[in-house]
């Protein structure tokens, strides 16, 4: 029978981890890389501003929705609405929380929500969010915006910004019809 002195275990354990904790440290140097242009946290209620002389993002085209709405990934928009509902209500209750209530946005003007106090970035224009215009914000919504309230850094791939889109719609014409 083997006996194993207490200081040996705790230092096998402190050992183990000190890898684990190596080898995430690794990981993250090298498979998660940061754009440090852009916030690499998102925290509630926290404005971030897009950096004093920094460079608006290049443009894009914009998509043909006739054709990328039916392809859209349902299940990666519904995955990817996750990030939103820490700061806004995606049901059909419609409550406000940080964020103003979303179900239901595409054609409704922008800043509408009642009983929501909005930023100035957000309340200088009414004209409704179409699919170009929440494509665009949801890009990045700093430089869409400047001065909004929200936090988020935004979507950089066009595709995952279709697949939220086309989750958004989706869901909300299920309710009208």
């Amino acid at each position: 029978m083997v006996a194993f002195d207490s200081r040996q275990f705790g230092g096998a354990i402190a050992a183990m981890l000190a890898l684990i904790l190596l080898i995430r440290v690794t990981y993250v140097a090298v498979e998660e890389p940061r754009n440090l242009t852009r916030p690499a946290y998102i925290l509630k209620g926290i404005v971030i501003d897009h950096p004093a002389g920094g460079a608006p993002l290049p443009p894009e085209p914009l998509p043909h929705w006739a054709s990328a709405l039916p392809a859209a990934n349902l299940k990666a928009g519904q995955r990817l609405s996750q990030q939103c509902v820490g700061c806004h209500d995606l049901s059909t209750a419609r409550k406000n929380q940080i964020g103003p209530a979303l179900f239901g946005i595409l054609g409704r003007p922008r800043a509408s929500v009642s009983n929501f106090a909005y930023s100035g970035a957000l309340r200088r224009n009414h004209d409704p969010w179409t699919l170009d215009e929440l494509f665009e914000f949801l890009r990045n919504p700093q430089l869409y915006a400047p001065g909004t309230s929200m936090g988020f850094a935004g979507f950089q791939a066009a595709q995952q910004r279709i697949d939220l889109i086309a989750y958004l719609r989706v869901t909300a014409d299920d309710v009208k019809h």
